[in-house]
């Protein structure tokens, strides 16, 4: 039996890599990646020249018993997302499970997370936290989990927003919660990483002469804990 290594990339800055990371992905003699074209540059960028193969949701299910079998018979095998941790909103969760239950080791090589990145300087409680993944893509399904999480969640929330769904997330948030503090970050570790800890009210001031672009983490506490 082989170790499956899960290891975390930059989520923006090259200089978040661990200099673990780096030896484990020179080292094993496999790495999966969700796109290899995107990650072929940070790969060069180490100097990294392992052989690669894909790894995402749209052939989990086909190729994750050749990667168990591999792990088996053949060698180790890294596992690199687009950035930040593997198995945050990724499909590394399915080889994961069944290298568990084919009692495989895995082994987690730490580094940067968008969620934990955003959490830790958004101001918000950080004693209990819920990691909401995406919010939905339709309005009454994202209602319908606001209203859920006012009534049972006493911990800091943590979503993932697309750029498309931004605007009016804000807008069901100020319906359902008011004008409670909420952290909005974008372009985390990067040149222009942009921190908003603001009122539902005044994000949606900011974004009335702006275009949301990126990928954006909100952080807020549903009883309007922490923040301003």
């Amino acid at each position: 039996m082989h170790t499956l290594y899960i290891v975390a990339t930059p989520i923006g800055n090259l200089e978040d890599m661990t200099y673990r990371a780096v030896r484990t992905l020179k080292e094993v003699p496999l790495i999966l990646a969700e796109d290899t074209r995107h990650s072929r540059l940070l790969l060069e960028h180490y100097s990294i020249s392992t052989p690669m193969e894909s790894y995402h949701d749209f052939n989990k299910e086909k190729v994750t018993p050749k990667y168990i079998e591999y792990l088996k018979s053949t060698g180790d095998i890294a596992l690199i997302s687009d950035a930040g941790t593997p198995g945050i909103a990724d499909p590394a969760f399915n080889l994961v499970r069944e290298c568990v239950r084919e009692k495989i080791e895995v082994r987690a090589i730490p580094g940067a997370s968008a969620m934990i990145t955003a959490l830790v300087s958004s101001g918000m409680p950080t004693d209990h936290f819920r990691f909401e993944n995406f919010s939905p893509k339709k309005s009454a399904q994202r209602l319908h989990l606001l209203e859920h999480l006012k009534e049972n969640a006493d911990s800091t929330l943590i979503f993932y927003v697309s750029p498309h769904h931004l605007v009016k997330f804000l807008e069901e948030i100020k319906t359902v919660f008011g004008e409670i503090p909420l952290a909005l970050m974008r372009e985390l570790t990067k040149k222009f990483e942009e921190h908003l800890i603001q009122t539902p009210s005044a994000l949606l001031e900011h974004y009335k002469e702006r275009t949301p672009k990126g990928e954006y983490v909100l952080v807020f506490h549903p009883q309007g804990k922490g923040g301003l």
